[in-house]
């Protein structure tokens, strides 16, 4: 049985879901999708794309082009507490669930009537990607102390050189085969101003490439495997002393 949290550090929950979207539909038209959830989501932000080129040349420093705008590709609508927000977009759907954090039947569902809305308007061909993405605040009440004693796989000071680490980046990618998927999990260090606090980041993107019609229940099925997969990444990072934190 999955072990739930009272304490539980997550920041931001996220349901991603990538399409294939028809020409037909332009930006406008997820802009009107917004009458439909106005109530409940009455915040509205358009979202830009961004294109930026980096050219690498033998015996020469890298040579970046000047940033493209090019355009709105959707819209941010969020919750007028502000902890919900969900994305229309041409690419895609996302929805976001900002700290405190509920339970993932809720979220779950919520992201489902959502993601009938933008289906039933903006009518995409099929669904390509499925991700899951968890973002962990870790708050380790030391300033002081050895990432083995909390987590399982952290970075290490190579031999010989002082042990005292400033900062730390972490990224690794898990391939799961057997459920057809994979986890960027990403650990580092973060900012933080408690001068006896010493604040992790422990980030997990689940997510496995489909071709799925937009309203195959297939989708929140994998949705759920990724979420399993996500928690046994989460509980196989930490080592006891962390979870308990959490409890």
């Amino acid at each position: 049985m999955l072990e739930r949290f009272p304490k539980a550090p997550i920041t931001e929950a996220l349901i991603d879901l990538k399409v294939e979207m028809s020409d037909r539909i332009s930006v406008s038209q997820l802009e009107d999708l917004h009458s439909a959830i106005k109530e409940v989501y009455p915040g509205k932000k358009s979202r830009r794309r961004w294109e930026q080129r980096l050219e690498f040349r033998e015996g020469k420093e890298p040579v970046s082009s000047e940033a493209k705008n090019l355009g709105v590709d959707g819209y941010l609508f969020w919750s007028a507490d502000e902890k919900q927000v969900v994305q229309f977009r041409l690419d895609g759907f996302t929805f976001s669930r900002l700290r405190p954090y509920s339970d993932w039947t809720q979220i779950c569902g919520e992201a489902a009537n959502l993601w009938n809305i933008y289906v039933e308007g903006a009518k995409p061909i099929q669904v390509t990607r499925l991700a899951l993405r968890y973002i962990n605040a870790i708050e380790i009440p030391l300033k002081t102390f050895e990432l083995e004693q909390y987590f399982t796989s952290p970075p290490k000071v190579p031999p010989g050189l002082p042990e005292i680490l400033e900062h730390f980046f972490s990224r690794i990618l898990i391939q799961f085969p057997e459920e057809g998927a994979k986890a960027f999990v990403t650990l580092a260090l973060s900012e933080t101003k408690d001068p006896l606090v010493t604040p992790v980041l422990l980030d997990i993107d689940a997510f496995m490439e489909v071709q799925l019609t937009p309203k195959d229940a297939k989708i929140w099925d994998s949705l759920a495997v990724l979420r399993r997969l996500k928690n046994e990444v989460f509980k196989r990072s930490l080592r006891e002393r962390t979870l308990e934190l959490f409890r």
